[in-house]
């Protein structure tokens, strides 16, 4: 009867040990955030005017479930675990200044089931005129592209015909793997102008030309 009592004990205790490392190893490889700034508010959803469920403060450490990218933020859904009432809460983070830092972030075809991204690309330039050679030297070295996914960027050259004087637009469309696009319209001046059959005529995307030297 002792020997059976042993036995039962080890098997409870290597199970106990069996549990404890397999949780260990979880935590270890899970997706998880850690908050780098001062504190985060903790949202019911993934929306500012959610209900606030509390502040994720700097170095806390979250389980995350699933992320939302939207606009200018990424939202993180998290695990509470001290939270009976609200076992998940939703923290915000810029996406051009992150407040957390992920670690074991989910990659590949398994990030794509646990993110959902509906966030268009945010594109930028630091001057108003682009300037190059020619139509041929165009490049997009000078964009600053934000999106957490892939990319494309197309671009077409316009023409801006006015009685004194003619002006140059470059369209850029950048797309992203989930077809979110962002169109952005930038004026572009050439050492060597283009021939008028490699360019589109402006009207073709705004109905008011000719305002003023541009």
């Amino acid at each position: 009867m002792k020997k059976f009592i042993r036995i039962v004990l080890l098997i409870l205790i290597l199970f106990g040990a069996y549990k404890g490392v397999k949780k260990y190893i979880h935590y270890r490889t899970a997706w998880k955030v850690q908050v780098t700034t001062e504190f985060i508010n903790i949202r019911e959803e993934s929306t500012p005017y959610s209900n606030k469920l509390g502040e994720a403060k700097r170095s806390d450490v979250y389980e995350v479930v699933e992320k939302v990218i939207k606009n200018e933020y990424v939202w993180y859904k998290i695990i509470l675990k001290d939270d009976e009432k609200h076992p998940y809460g939703w923290i915000s983070s810029d996406r051009d200044v992150p407040s957390v830092k992920e670690i074991n972030e989910k990659k590949g075809k398994e990030k794509e089931e646990v993110v959902s991204d509906s966030a268009k690309p945010i594109v930028k330039y630091d001057e108003d005129i682009y300037r190059t050679k020619d139509i041929n030297s165009i490049t997009y070295d000078h964009l600053k592209i934000t999106d957490d996914s892939e990319y494309k960027i197309t671009s077409a050259v316009y023409k801006e015909n006015c009685p004194d004087y003619h002006q140059y637009w470059i369209q850029y469309t950048v797309t992203d793997k989930y077809n979110n696009k962002t169109v952005k319209t930038q004026a572009i001046a050439f050492e060597e102008e283009p021939a008028d059959d490699l360019v589109k005529d402006l009207t073709e995307i705004r109905s008011k030309v000719c305002t003023g030297k541009q």
